[in-house]
C-alpha cells in the first residue's frame, strides 16, 4: 500500500511541475509578444553591426589590393658585396622607372640615378635584343611576388662615386678626406594603371671595423612606402633632382 501512495505522490509531482514549465512558457511567450518592437528593434541593430563589419573587411581587403607594397634589403650578406634586392610584395605589378642611390658623406650629400647598367667601357652602346634588356638596365615591370637583384651595393657605391669624381679604394672607402655615413636606396614606380608615380626607400648605415671592412645596416625594420598623395610630392622631387645639379656642399638643388 506504501509503494502504491508513493507513486501516486510522484505521478502527482510530475504533473505539478509539468504544469509549472507551461506556466512558464506561457508567461515567456506572452513577455516576448509585448516586447515584440523592442526585439525588433535590437534585431535591425545586430544585423546593422554584422553589415558594417562585413563591409569593414570588404573595404579592407580592397584596400590591401590597392596599397603597394615594395621591400627594398640586402641578400647575400651585409658587406659592401652583398646584393641590392627589390621584392614586389603588392597584389598588382609595379614598374619601376627609376633607381637613385643617395649617398651622404661629411662633406655632403651625392644622388646619382643607376637604373642602366654600364659595361667596362662605359654606357653600352650595342643592339640588345628583348631577352637581354635585363642586363643592361634595371627599368621595367615587376610582378606580384617576383624580386629584382639591382646589384652590390659596391658597384652602386661605385657608379654614385665616379660620377661625383669620388675616389675610392678597394673597400669602398673614400680616398680623400671625406667620410661616407649613410646610402640611401630610392626607387620611382608606376603601379597598376596609376598615373602619378609612387616611390620607396630604404636608408643604410656604412659601419667600418678594424679591418677596414664595410657594412650596411638598415635603419628602420621596414622599407618606408610612399603611395599617399603628400608622399607623392617628394616622389616628383626625387624626379625634378635628377634633372638639376645637385650641390654636394649644401646639399640641396641649385
Amino acid at each position: 500500500m506504501r509503494f502504491g501512495n508513493s507513486r501516486k505522490m510522484d505521478a502527482r509531482q510530475h504533473i505539478f511541475q509539468g504544469k509549472e514549465v507551461i506556466y512558464f512558457f506561457s508567461n515567456l511567450w506572452d513577455w516576448i509578444q509585448e516586447n515584440a518592437t523592442v526585439f525588433s528593434g535590437l534585431t535591425s541593430v545586430g544585423m546593422l553591426l554584422i553589415w558594417g563589419v562585413y563591409l569593414q573587411l570588404l573595404l579592407h581587403n580592397f584596400r590591401m589590393q590597392r596599397r603597394p607594397q615594395i621591400i627594398i634589403n640586402h641578400g647575400y650578406g651585409r658587406g659592401i658585396d652583398s646584393r641590392c634586392i627589390v621584392s614586389n610584395m603588392s597584389q598588382s605589378a609595379v614598374f619601376i622607372d627609376s633607381i637613385i642611390v643617395k649617398l651622404e658623406t661629411s662633406d655632403g650629400q651625392y644622388v646619382t640615378d643607376v637604373t642602366d647598367t654600364v659595361d667596362e667601357e662605359g654606357e653600352s652602346s650595342k643592339d640588345v635584343n628583348v631577352k637581354e634588356l635585363r642586363q643592361v638596365t634595371r627599368q621595367g615591370p615587376l610582378g606580384s611576388g617576383e624580386y629584382m637583384n639591382a646589384g652590390t651595393f659596391r658597384t652602386l657605391l661605385q657608379k654614385v662615386a665616379s660620377e661625383h669624381g669620388i675616389g675610392l679604394d678597394e673597400s669602398c672607402r673614400p680616398t680623400g678626406e671625406e667620410g661616407f655615413s649613410n646610402v640611401e636606396i630610392r626607387l620611382i614606380m608606376i603601379f597598376g594603371a596609376e598615373k602619378s608615380p609612387i616611390g620607396a626607400s630604404r636608408r643604410f648605415h656604412m659601419k667600418y671595423d678594424e679591418n677596414k671592412k664595410l657594412s650596411l645596416i638598415p635603419e628602420t625594420i621596414g622599407t618606408q612606402q610612399l603611395g599617399k598623395r603628400r608622399q607623392r610630392l617628394k616622389v616628383r622631387r626625387w624626379q625634378r633632382d635628377l634633372r638639376m645639379p645637385f650641390d654636394a656642399d649644401t646639399g640641396q638643388n641649385r
